[in-house]
């Protein structure tokens, strides 16, 4: 019963962390629960998904009325992606991007690499191998990115 109740806190407090972390980039861009919708479905769809979130969805996860972190999560975090703020614009843009001490390979080879990783790992999805081969194209594409900047993709979640 007291492992339940731990999962349980610690589960919530990752949501509690997730909503602090939408609100904060939602409000350090100055958007609206509405703009962030339209912009989370823009980001969305530029990556071949289709998102239905809307302002009323961001605004009662914010307050706490939706239990558990949704899925559109992924299309909001893609959105504050898309759009940095000024901060981290500056960030980018003072700090020295270097090469990686290793190189790394190729993407064709990073993405080889990546689906051994992936391979043993069960996925309870009948179209698990599709989904494996997605991640590591995707993983595989903004590693080099992450190498050379990896403050763009920092996050506290």
């Amino acid at each position: 019963m007291l492992t339940m109740t731990r999962h349980a806190s610690s589960e919530t407090t990752k949501i509690e962390k997730v909503r602090q972390w939408l609100r904060e980039e939602r409000n350090s861009r100055g958007w609206s629960a509405n703009r962030l919708a339209k912009e989370a479905k823009l980001s969305a769809e530029a990556r071949g998904k289709v998102s239905d979130i809307k302002q009323q969805t961001i605004s009662a996860f914010e307050n706490g009325q939706t239990k558990g972190i949704p899925e559109w999560v992924t299309f909001v975090a893609a959105a504050f992606e898309d759009h940095p703020t000024p901060s981290v614009i500056k960030n980018i843009t003072e700090s020295k991007c270097t090469e990686a001490s290793v190189k790394l390979p190729t993407q064709t080879e990073l993405r080889k690499m990546l689906l051994g990783l992936l391979a043993p790992m069960e996925i309870g999805s009948p179209d698990s191998w599709n989904l494996k081969q997605k991640i590591a194209s995707s993983l595989a594409q903004r590693l080099p990115i992450v190498m050379t900047q990896p403050q763009i993709f920092h996050t506290d979640i």
